[in-house]
């Protein structure tokens, strides 16, 4: 009887422990499902969420073309003559000048092959401060004011004037915004490190190496190039059309080149007004009550005269 008992007493547990097992098992397979339900759930939701919305991404922004680089050659044979342009400027301009310098040092030597295309901010690069320029007259908002890199722009007119005669292709090319002196209206190219480039492309089947020489008050440009080739005949015209200064280029009698200037009226110096309007005051607190009023009619009649003008 004990006997029997004891084999029962095993035989219930032997069933407890199999159960147990099989109860174990059913739950470590649903947790499995129940993990790899998920996991699919989970990669399919971050694939949907991470796709490209094209309505909700921002645009890159649009940047200027940049051309290959162009290198100087100082030995290279370059022999033929093929255009020269020269401007002049005033040495008593310190800062002016050193600017004049510092971008023809970075153009002078320069060789723009069959093809290429010269970007003259692209070659000068930034004018800062770092880069070793000066504050100088700049044109800004219809009137001229310091600012830095001043007078870079005869740099870049005086190589349109030099390439317009070497037959070049002009790329991109802008006029001031007001009248400059250095070359003829309607024959300048100004330049701005942000907006305004000036280019021009070698159409030719030579190599071309741009000379450039500043010194003495005389901007010069050169054209010289590898093979003895034939711009052809060219003429250079600029014509006033009511406000506007059209320029023409003509190679063997055939226009193939024409850009259109206008400038604005510069904007009135209010500093002399400043400087008079001080003295004014100053020499009106010294006199006496009876000259206040003949000081008051000259002032009216010298504000007059710097409004005319």
């Amino acid at each position: 009887m004990k006997r029997k008992r004891i084999k029962n007493f095993l035989c219930a547990v032997a069933a407890f422990v199999l159960v147990f097992s099989l109860v174990s098992c059913a739950a470590e397979q649903a947790n499995e499902e129940a993990t790899t339900t998920t996991a699919a759930t989970t990669t399919e939701r971050t694939t949907v969420t991470t796709t490209e919305d094209e309505k909700t991404t921002f645009p890159e922004n649009k940047t200027n073309k940049i051309y290959p680089g162009l290198s100087k050659d100082e030995n290279g044979s370059y022999p033929y003559k093929l255009a020269t342009y020269s401007t002049y400027y005033h040495t008593s301009d310190k800062t002016r000048t050193a600017n004049l310098k510092k971008a023809v040092s970075k153009v002078n030597n320069i060789v723009v092959p069959s093809n290429g295309v010269f970007s003259f901010n692209q070659t000068v690069g930034k004018r800062t401060v770092t880069a070793g320029y000066e504050t100088a007259k700049v044109v800004a908002d219809g009137e001229f004011v310091d600012g830095l890199g001043g007078g870079v722009c005869q740099v870049s007119s005086t190589i349109f004037e030099c390439v317009l005669r070497a037959n070049a292709q002009i790329v991109e090319r802008s006029c001031h915004t007001l009248k400059v002196a250095y070359v003829p209206l309607g024959g300048d190219a100004t330049v701005q490190w942000n907006s305004k480039d000036f280019k021009f492309r070698n159409s030719s089947s030579a190599d071309f190496r741009i000379n450039m020489v500043c010194d003495s008050g005389k901007l010069t440009c050169t054209v010289y190039s590898n093979k003895d080739i034939d711009v052809g005949k060219i003429g250079i015209n600029i014509s006033r059309s009511g406000s506007s200064y059209v320029l023409t280029r003509t190679v063997n009698g055939e226009q193939n080149y024409r850009t259109i200037s206008t400038y604005r009226e510069q904007k009135p110096s209010t500093t002399k007004k400043k400087e008079k309007t001080t003295k004014k005051k100053e020499k009106t607190t010294k006199k006496e009550t009876t000259e206040k009023a003949t000081t008051k009619k000259e002032s009216e009649k010298e504000e007059t005269t710097e409004k005319e003008d």
